[in-house]
């Protein structure tokens, strides 16, 4: 996209600019909150049939509007989301360079798509370059290299680090490692674990005008007609799924080869 003069931007416009170096994490959150209220909205309005039950009243309207700002978040931000991902594929692809006649040769390619992503990693890029004994050009120059301490408090951040415990554990599974898919998974137990343990101590199912029952899951999935309790309420399959999330959400954390 062309830039515009800063002169013709307005407020947003240059706070926009401002973050030139954080947009594609800004994309990446916006892109992956749009498409989860997007799909709640599918699941919760047409797969679960929420606005027929009276029990889910009160959320139905939210889901609607959930939806829709998810939709546009969606079609809007969704391209750009697979623009800077492309980029960043690019980037990734001319940082496993060994040949200094092809980093050479694709040089300019890895410095644009370096400055669009940000100072990580331009830093990045920078090590490469000098790495070869190529000559850091103008466009990076001006960039401040990252250094060791930098780059490890950037790395053990838990939202921004795929390396993650769950990904070595499972390292048939390539998806875990990138951030994305790493995001994803935070995002979805979190919401997980949450309901869950909302259910078992508030309740979040209405009966008789109150919103304070608890749905017993295990009841739930017997096929039992009747399975509504007075909340804080525990039942066995509910324990199990909060636990097993709860070892989920935790085996995100970043990966210490020394502490894990």
């Amino acid at each position: 996209m062309a830039r515009r003069d800063e002169r013709n931007l307005g407020f947003f416009g240059r706070l926009w600019d401002s973050q030139s170096g954080r947009h594609f994490q800004i994309i990446t959150n916006v892109s992956i909150l749009s498409f989860a209220l997007l799909l709640w909205g599918i699941i919760f309005l047409f797969g679960l049939s929420g606005p027929t039950d009276p029990s889910k009243e009160n959320i139905v309207t939210l889901s609607w509007i959930g939806m829709l700002i998810g939709a546009i978040g969606t079609f809007y931000v969704g391209p750009e989301f697979f623009f800077y991902l492309e980029k960043k594929q690019t980037l990734d692809d001319i940082l496993l360079l060994d040949s200094r006649a092809e980093v050479l040769r694709r040089r300019k390619e890895g410095e644009e798509a370096a400055i669009m992503l940000g100072e990580r990693h331009i830093g990045l890029m920078r090590e490469l370059l000098e790495l070869h004994e190529i000559p850091v050009g103008k466009n990076l120059i001006n960039s401040s290299k990252i250094n060791t301490q930098t780059d490890f408090l950037v790395n053990e951040k838990w939202w921004n680090n795929p390396e993650s415990v769950i990904s070595r554990q499972l390292p048939g599974l390539g998806l875990l490692r990138e951030l994305i898919f790493h995001r994803i998974l935070i995002f979805i137990t979190s919401i997980t674990l949450f309901s869950l343990l909302w259910n078992t101590i508030f309740g979040i199912a209405s009966k008789e005008g109150t919103r304070e029952y608890t749905i017993d899951l295990t009841e739930r999935f017997s096929g039992l007609t009747s399975f509504h309790h007075t909340a804080p309420h525990f039942d066995p399959v509910s324990i199990i799924l909060i636990l097993f999330v709860s070892f989920l959400l935790y085996s995100t954390r970043p990966y210490n080869s020394k502490g894990n």
